[in-house]
């Protein structure tokens, strides 16, 4: 919470006075826009005097202290709606704000809108009320010491049309049936901004669990563009700034979970803009075919382990890429005068080794693990690059939906070899996850040695920190030492998938590996009775 002074302005909450926050936009083509307004946030509301020790900064004081603000000494704890509703007096106040409950007893006498203001929301789901007084404010840091746990609501079937599937709203609220959830509606992007003197933050609203992808490319010192990838669509946001700005960018975030993408950038010379400028908006449809549009520069390829190497690219074009969760792209290279390609997904730089120099630790790289294969024209041909030669890459490419995951707390991933790739940013949100909390997450990752598991010592670490992921490595040719399960897939070491009130037992299920064992994957599962509905299939 000590870094809450770095973020956004608070309307209510006595913001220093360097920020400033812009006018909340549809995404249409836009003029200018003025803060006409002596409010910090652009919409001026009366405030209430603070008792002496009740600023903001006494409040982040507070937060620091150790004090147990939430009330749970620590741990995280699911609450439903009659609980919260019981914890609504001044002196035992809960509130509920997308999805998430806080205790805000101690925040009543810094809230400087009021006591009576706050007690509207207290005892309830507030995020209505929240959005329509202040959506912009940054109340996740403001409360962060606050936090309780999720909020469950459970859906009632009878109480909907007939036919119809509920759809997970504001509060998280978790469908009662396990189909797919519709996601056709169509999401239209909200933009927004703020600024200090030293940097600009722009925010893009998507939707909850929406898995949006980003590129964002600098065209010159004023000029932004920011491509929001939503399933097929493609919502380009071109910016042409006040002033100038540096690249690369200062942080750039997408929240798997909330939708929301944040892009700070730093000025090149300090100063507060009256404007941030002007923008427009256009969509797109992302091919079915895999255009290469990007050049991408070679910064580093070493080995990995005895038949895998890391491959770790640099952008040329002043371009950063950020891809939906469980998405693949392209990789093209020239080699004997044919363009050869092959799809990847790209990996989180904290499963590799660490970098060695600066180019290799550049926020804008894409770092792949590629196995290579002796029949492999591709896979050989990119083990033999050398730093500073290029390659071509695709737009992002996939089909995974996390609203299908939601109802779900109980899953199973199911992985070969290079198959692991597109697994290791999923379970990093499902155990993230604050909307219907994870249970159990299982990892059945099939090799043939012990040599051949990647990643297994961030893994294992995983499994030690975390007690509802389990590790499960299967061998097909492992020698007398090894303790583990043997074998490829089959029905006996699928089986126990479907074996309710157990911890193997899962409800959904995803696969990844080559195309033959996705098929057993499959056609096992099916014959198990496994309901096909709730299983996704890596394809790539």
């Amino acid at each position: 919470m000590s870094d809450i002074n770095n973020k956004s302005s608070m309307s209510n909450l006595q913001p220093p006075t360097t920020t400033t926050v812009g006018q909340m936009l549809a995404p249409a083509n836009t003029a200018p826009q003025k803060l006409y307004s002596g409010s910090a946030t652009g919409n001026p509301r009366n405030k209430c005097a603070l008792k002496p020790g009740h600023s903001l900064l006494d409040w982040i004081r507070l937060g620091n202290s150790g004090i147990d603000l939430a009330g749970t000494r620590g741990r995280v704890t699911t609450v439903n709606s009659d609980e919260l509703a019981r914890h609504n007096t001044r002196e035992d106040a809960w509130m509920a704000i997308r999805g998430k409950v806080y205790n805000v007893t101690r925040y009543m006498d810094f809230h400087p809108g009021g006591v009576d203001e706050l007690m509207r929301g207290v005892g309830c789901d507030a995020t209505k009320l929240f959005d329509e007084v202040h959506a912009w404010v940054n109340y996740q840091q403001l409360l962060v010491k606050c936090f309780i746990g999720p909020l469950r609501t459970l859906s009632k079937m009878s109480s909907l049309p007939e036919g119809r599937t509920p759809v997970p709203t504001a509060n998280f609220e978790i469908p009662s049936s396990n189909k797919p959830v519709n996601t056709n509606t169509e999401i239209v992007p909200r933009f927004d901004w703020i600024q200090k003197r030293q940097d600009l933050t722009i925010y893009i609203y998507t939707r909850q669990l929406c898995n949006p992808g980003l590129l964002l490319r600098r065209k010159c010192a004023k000029k932004l563009q920011l491509q929001v990838q939503i399933n097929s669509a493609q919502h380009i946001f071109e910016f042409e700034l006040h002033e100038e700005i540096d690249w690369p960018p200062k942080s750039v975030r997408v929240g798997s979970e909330t939708g929301k993408i944040e892009v700070s950038v730093t000025k090149v010379e300090p100063a507060l803009w009256s404007t941030y400028g002007a923008h427009n908006v256009s969509k797109g449809v992302v091919g079915e075919t895999e255009d290469l549009e990007y050049e991408y520069e070679v910064v580093k390829c070493t080995d990995f382990n005895h038949d895998s190497f890391v491959l770790c690219l640099r952008d040329i074009q002043d371009t950063l890429m950020v891809l939906p969760i469980g998405y693949h792209m392209t990789v093209a290279a020239l080699i004997n005068g044919e363009l050869i390609r092959r799809s990847y997904t790209p990996v989180p730089g904290k499963v590799l080794p660490q970098p060695h120099t600066d180019n290799e630790s550049n926020s804008t790289n894409l770092n792949f693990l590629i196995k290579s294969y002796g029949e492999g024209i591709l896979s050989t041909h990119l083990r033999q690059k050398q730093i500073g030669q290029m390659l071509l890459l695709s737009t992002p490419h996939g089909n995974l939906h996390l609203q299908r995951l939601l109802p779900h707390r109980q899953i199973a991933l199911i992985a070969a070899g290079s198959g692991l790739t597109p697994m290791l940013n999923l379970i990093e949100h499902l155990l993230k996850r604050n909307a219907n909390r994870i249970d159990y997450l299982r990892l059945m990752y099939f090799n043939k040695t012990p040599a051949d598991i990647w990643c297994r010592g961030e893994l294992e670490q995983l499994q030690k920190t975390d007690e509802r992921f389990q590790l499960v490595n299967v061998l097909s040719a492992a020698d007398a030492e090894w303790t583990g399960l043997r074998g490829r897939i089959c029905n006996e070491l699928l089986a126990p998938l479907i074996t309710k009130n157990t911890t193997e037992y899962a409800s959904f299920v995803a696969v990844c590996g080559p195309s033959a064992f996705n098929q057993a994957a499959q056609d096992i599962l099916q014959e198990l009775k496994f309901n096909l509905e709730n299983l996704h299939i890596f394809q790539g």
